[in-house]
Parts: C-alpha cells; sequence; structure tokens
C-alpha cells in the first residue's frame, strides 16, 4: 500500500497499536504490512492459526506471559547471508544457537497446549545438539574443545605454556629487583629524568628495555629472557595452529548447518508467523477485535460495531464518545448522503481501515464481519502531493486515474468526488464517474452533497441518520456558549448511523443552520434566509 493511502486512511496511526515484542516479531511486521497480496486460501489459513491463539492465550494468561517471553528472545537470523556465506563466524553462530535455543521452547510451548496442528514446526533438536555437543542447554555458543581432540591438545598445551611464561617472568623480574637493588620494580614502570642514579642503573641492565621517552620520563618494559622469547615463539605458534583448527571447526559447522539450511529456513519461518499470529491476537484481545468471514464474491460488506481505532481514541483522551457504525452492504455500488459534519468521511475512513485489515490478515476492530477481499482500496483523500503544480482539482483526478489504471477489484471510496471545481461541471463529472464505476467490476462507495447522484440507478443509497429537529433547536438557542461547548454538543447530538432510503432521495440540506451553530454572523444567516 503506498504511503498516502496509508496515511488518508490513518492506517499509520492504527499499525503502531500493532505493538511487538523483539526483533523477530518486528522484522515480520515490517514483512506484513508491506506485502503488497494475499490469497483468499492463504488469509483463512492465517485466520485460523490466530484465532487458535487468541482463544488459548484469552483463557490462559500464564501462557500468554511465556510465549511473550519466547517471542521478546527469538533473535532475526540472515538466512541469505547464512545459506551463502563460506564460513559463519563465533557470533553467527551464537545468534543461530540462540535462535534455536528459544524456538525449540516454542515448539514444545505449542504442542503442550495442541496450538501448532495448523502449521507443525520442523524439529531442529539435532541443529541445537550440534551447537551444543556438552549439553548444557544454554543460549550461549562457543568453540567447545569436543570438537576436536587436537584442540583439546593445543588448549592444554596454551595453557601451560602461558603458565610457564608467567612463572619465567616472575623470576626475571625478581632477579632484575635484586640485582639492581629496587624491590619495588614492575614489568612496566615509567621513571622521571630527575632520577639520574636509577635511570643510569635501568639503562645499563639487561633487564629492562625502553618503550618510549619523552622531555620528562622514560617508559620501561621487562626485556625478554631467551627462555621467555622461547616460550612466546611456541605461543605464537601454537595460536596460529589453534586458529587453523577453530576455523576447520567453523567450516565443519558451516557446511553441516547448510546442508540442513531448508529446515532451518522453515523453522525459522514457522516461528516468525507465530510470532506475527501473537502479536496480532495480543491486539484483539487488547482491542476487542473479530476475526472475518472472508467470501470470494465482490459483492456485500456486512461490519457490525465497525472501529475506527485511532478516532476512538483520540475522541476517549478528549472526553467524547465513539459511536460504532454498522454496515450492511448488499450491493457493489453504494452512495452516502448526509448533513455536514455528519461522518460521511469518518464512515468511508472506517470501511477503508476495515477492508484493508481484513486483507492484511489482521484482526477487525468490529464485533464481526463478513467481507471480501479486494486487491486494492483507495481512498480519494488529497493528501497534498504535487501540491506546487497541480490544483486540489487536478490532483484528486490524476489519482483516480493512475488508480483505474492498476489490476485487480479494488474497493473505491469516493469523498464529495470532484468538490474542487465549480458546482455545475462538478457533479457532472462525479454522476459520470460513478456511472463508469458502476459498470466496472469494483466495489464503489461514494459520499456526497450533490443532489443528482442520488437519481442514478444502480446504487444503494444511504443516509447519515444526522440531528434531530428537537437537538437543532436546542444548539441554536445556544449561541452564546463557547465554540469549544458547541462543537461538543453538535458532535455528541449527531447520530452517525447508517440508514437504508429509497432512489431519488436528496441529500439532508441543514449547512445553513449548522453554520450559524458555529457562529456564521447572523446578518448573513438573514441574508441567506431571504433568498
Amino acid at each position: 500500500m503506498q504511503k498516502n493511502m496509508k496515511e488518508a486512511l490513518f492506517l499509520d496511526k492504527l499499525f503502531v497499536l500493532l505493538e511487538t515484542q523483539g526483533e523477530v516479531m518486528e522484522a515480520v511486521k515490517h514483512q506484513k504490512l508491506n506485502k503488497k497480496h494475499y490469497s483468499f486460501e492463504e488469509l483463512t489459513a492465517h485466520n485460523r492459526k490466530t484465532e487458535n491463539l487468541l482463544k488459548a492465550i484469552s483463557k490462559n494468561k500464564a501462557l500468554e506471559a511465556k510465549l511473550e517471553g519466547i517471542f521478546h528472545e527469538l533473535s532475526v537470523l540472515p538466512l541469505k547471508h547464512i545459506h551463502t556465506n563460506e564460513r559463519l563466524d563465533l557470533n553467527e553462530l551464537f545468534e543461530i544457537k540462540s535462535f534455536l535455543f528459544y524456538y525449540l521452547h516454542l515448539k514444545q510451548t505449542l504442542q503442550e497446549n495442541k496450538l501448532d496442528c495448523l502449521h507443525p514446526l520442523p524439529d531442529m533438536q539435532n541443529l541445537f545438539t550440534l551447537l551444543d555437543p556438552e549439553g548444557n542447554n544454554l543460549p550461549t555458543f562457543r568453540i567447545y574443545p569436543s570438537y576436536s581432540p587436537l584442540l583439546i591438545k593445543l588448549t592444554q598445551r596454551q595453557f601451560a605454556i602461558a603458565n610457564r611464561l608467567k612463572e619465567v617472568r616472575n623470576r626475571d623480574l625478581e632477579n632484575a629487583r635484586k640485582e639492581l637493588g629496587y624491590p619495588t620494580l614492575k614489568e612496566e614502570f615509567t621513571l622521571s629524568r630527575n632520577r639520574k642514579e636509577q635511570l643510569e642503573a635501568i639503562l645499563a641492565s639487561q633487564y629492562f628495555i625502553v618503550v618510549s621517552e619523552g622531555l620528562a620520563n622514560y617508559n620501561f618494559r621487562l626485556a625478554d629472557s631467551k627462555e621467555a622469547a622461547e616460550l612466546k615463539t611456541e605461543l605464537h605458534q601454537l595460536s596460529i595452529l589453534l586458529t587453523e583448527e577453530e576455523n576447520r571447526i567453523l567450516s565443519s559447522l558451516t557446511a553441516q548447518i547448510q546442508k540442513d539450511f531448508n529446515l532451518l529456513e522453515q523453522a525459522y519461518n514457522g516461528a516468525s508467523e507465530y510470532a506475527w499470529n501473537f502479536c496480532l491476537a495480543k491486539f484483539a484481545l487488547q482491542y476487542d477485535c473479530c476475526l472475518p468471514v472472508l467470501t470470494n464474491n465482490s459483492e456485500g460488506i456486512s461490519i457490525s460495531q465497525a472501529v475506527n481505532l485511532p478516532l476512538k481514541l483520540f475522541l476517549e483522551n478528549i472526553k467524547r464518545k465513539y459511536q460504532p457504525l454498522e454496515i450492511k452492504l448488499s450491493r457493489k455500488d453504494n452512495l452516502i448522503t448526509g448533513p455536514n459534519m455528519g461522518g460521511k468521511s469518518s464512515a468511508l475512513i472506517t470501511i477503508g481501515q476495515i477492508c484493508t485489515l481484513a486483507s492484511l490478515g489482521i484482526p477487525l476492530p468490529a464485533k464481526n464481519a463478513k467481507l471480501p477481499i479486494y486487491d486494492e482500496v483507495y481512498y480519494n483523500h488529497d493528501t497534498g502531493e504535487n501540491s506546487e503544480t497541480l490544483s486540489s482539482f487536478a490532483r484528486e483526478v490524476v489519482s483516480l486515474s493512475t488508480m483505474l489504471q492498476h489490476k485487480g477489484k479494488k474497493l473505491i471510496l469516493l469523498d464529495e468526488f470532484a468538490k474542487g471545481t465549480n458546482p455545475e461541471e462538478g457533479e457532472a463529472i462525479c454522476v459520470a464517474t460513478l456511472k463508469y464505476l458502476i459498470n466496472s467490476e469494483h466495489t464503489l462507495i461514494s459520499a456526497t452533497h450533490f443532489s443528482a447522484p442520488t437519481e442514478l440507478s444502480g446504487l444503494s443509497h444511504f443516509c447519515i441518520k444526522g440531528i434531530d429537529e428537537k437537538s437543532l433547536k436546542r444548539l441554536e438557542q445556544m449561541k452564546d456558549s463557547s465554540l469549544e461547548t458547541r462543537l461538543a454538543l453538535l458532535s455528541e447530538a449527531m447520530d452517525y448511523s447508517l440508514m437504508p432510503v429509497s432512489e431519488n432521495t436528496n441529500p439532508p440540506k441543514c449547512a445553513i443552520r449548522i453554520a450559524g451553530i458555529l457562529g456564521l454572523p447572523q446578518e448573513i444567516l438573514e441574508m441567506l434566509a431571504k433568498e
């Protein structure tokens, strides 16, 4: 989905509510939200997994906490790099082992709770054991000595020589202290030029070498005796042999992992899917969402108590009520009319959100829903793109024309289309566009203040219920109240229900009265009353 459409439908704000735990969940969220299309079969299977997890964690908080902990720790695997790299390094093997450690816990937890039946995860115990030869059962990794008898011998020899070198250098230092008569000398030290007697003695000795000198000081280090030098040479040679052996082991482990790469990839993708399903189940729990019944036909959208979550949360934050939307569209093409501030745009946005979420396999903020899956959801909201070169009307036309060139069945939401030009031509353009879309394969929901579209055949006409006469009169008597108060009361009095009406029913006309409530000067209202 294009960025401007996400913003137009406030999906960017809605997606923020999909809280993620851990690297894998965040990565899979990004992937899923940017996927262009899911098949009907994919969505059906996906929704079943989400529903199973939702039912399980809603009844078992301990299970929810355990899964959340596992998903939080799962690490992202660079699968392409693992597959193609000649030799994995220690950090990469650590990442693989850490992933497998938590993966096995995930697999076990899903099996114990009978949650793996729809998507069984491959058994990765052998690969984990390969990276855990000593059976410590920890998400850490190192090159274990048990990988190689030669590695054991080299490590033991290295340890012994390192200890012998330490003994020799301690002996050499002690001899230097005694011979020079300075019992506090260390392996490395700094000596001031002012201490000439001590400086001359140390410079003339065989025990120390000058590391560096400055205007005020000399820096010394204990010189290597013949034995110490020989031990260091042997340590260096051992280090080379150890590196060669460790690289051989890393190459061997890499080859074995790459041999089982398909299984590792299946495990990672499977765990990622469950992480995403868990994220969606948590979202559904938190916001009282449902999984929709999906249909293969393009007609009919039925949603009970649909909620525009970003709007609902905003209104609740400012202590205003939110009215869920009942949507029952039995036909492909639909028209919505209603009073100003009556919620026509909000209704279109809510429908757009719900249908987009359904196409992405995300639970819907609604009581229940039955709807088709669309290849694209389009809403003609003006995002201001190309505003330097195009008028709002031109941007609207270009946007719609471009969208119609895209392949696939679309849900097209037109909000007061063609209002940006003169009313006569705008209405004619709107009517012609609606006629064209009625004869297309696309589903149409259009909101308008124009009268002519209500006369079109083939459209199911709905009207926002709006404000009753009693409430309008009460609000007209409150002109001395603050604008904030009037706006709040206007919102409270508005009934946003979608009511089916017969064909040829003109849009309601109460704009003048609402303008008065909102503070339009009395002189203007009186002039309007005379016309």
